[in-house]
């Protein structure tokens, strides 16, 4: 039995399981780091291995140290505040709305220079949230983050956890000087670091919604799709399955109306529903504007954005986009794993 918060059927901590379930803000599996709060939504256990779901948040202080991942790809979505992040011999400050990707062995660190700031994204594959098991220690507060408690850096776990997750600091390496004048408007076609700012990328009018690529199976090596979905009241998602995809849903704004495996539920800011492959799921917006966050691995699913919708240089939903008024046709399946329900 796992414990709910007073709104019906969302969770507080995770499942354990590849199970369909939603998570209520505030909840997952949360560890304080220095004097920041890395927190799970969703780990190997909840998606079969095939990513960890984090999201971290913290008050301003300095860079961590710069380092790469062997194994791992790791998202940079920045949902609150801002972030300085490093990749490689490049450097941006995130604001919300603004995304960096790191594959491996890309040399990267971020810092935090706002009062709060906050980033969100998975990690692949799936596994990677223990390293704030290791380093960290359980936090159960009901802020985002504790106030004036800065616990003793723990050099010695950061030693193991270069062994057991396959990393490797770089004291020596210097920071980048952050840009100001890079495009950052596209993505690279390609499976290396970049950023890209709030608003750009590919972008499709879809059942009334306006779905921004933020990256793609060309970028993952097909392993991990993310997306921005934008939509006024009562537009959507209509009721479809994914056959091998995991898909994890964040609202960044707004909410929305989720009915999963048959149940339903009302999600807003900072609730996420996590979504296992062969799971009937549909949603529709609850609110003036929302802005929901999709992340699907492997990845793939952009590749029916142009049977579902039209490409499209706005920036927001149109009130007369015609797939709106013509949904997709039930019961079709495409290449990239999307089946209809009638």
């Amino acid at each position: 039995m796992n414990p709910t918060s007073t709104e019906p059927g969302k969770l507080t901590e995770l499942p354990g399981q590849a199970i369909p379930y939603v998570l209520a803000a505030g909840g997952g599996r949360a560890h304080l780091l220095i004097d920041q709060v890395g927190r799970c939504l969703g780990g190997a256990e909840e998606t079969a291995g095939a990513m960890s779901m984090m999201t971290l948040d913290g008050p301003a202080g300095r860079a961590i140290p710069l380092h790469f991942h062997r194994q791992e790809n790791e998202f940079f979505f920045c949902h609150r505040g801002n972030v300085q992040l490093w990749l490689n011999d490049e450097s941006r400050l995130l604001s919300p709305g603004d995304f960096g990707f790191a594959p491996p062995n890309t040399v990267h660190a971020y810092a935090l220079p706002g009062n709060h700031s906050g980033f969100i994204g998975p990690i692949i594959p799936g596994g990677w949230d223990r390293f704030f098991d290791l380093t960290g220690i359980p936090y159960s507060g009901n802020a985002p983050f504790p106030v004036g408690f800065k616990p003793e850096i723990p050099f010695a776990k950061f030693g193991q956890a270069e062994h057991d997750f396959d990393m490797k600091y770089l004291p020596e390496a210097e920071y980048a000087a952050p840009r100001t004048d890079a495009p950052d408007n596209a993505l690279p076609g390609a499976a290396q670091p970049y950023f890209l700012r709030r608003g750009e990328g590919p972008r499709h009018l879809v059942g009334g919604t306006l779905v921004t690529t933020l990256i793609g199976a060309a970028e993952t090596d097909g392993g991990l799709s993310m997306f921005t979905v934008e939509l006024p009241r009562d537009a959507g998602a209509p009721a479809h399955t994914h056959e091998k995809t995991t898909e994890g849903l964040y609202v960044l704004e707004g909410g929305i109306r989720l009915t999963l495996d048959g149940s339903q539920y009302a999600l807003r800011q900072g609730d996420y529903a996590s979504v296992p492959p062969g799971t009937a799921h549909s949603w529709q917006g609850e609110a003036f504007f929302t802005k929901v966050l999709s992340i699907s691995t492997p990845g793939g699913l952009e590749a029916a954005l142009g049977g579902l919708g039209e490409a499209t240089e706005l920036h927001m939903f149109d009130q007369t986009d015609s797939s709106r008024r013509n949904p997709p046709p039930p019961n079709r399946s495409w290449s990239a794993d999307i089946s209809m329900i009638g």
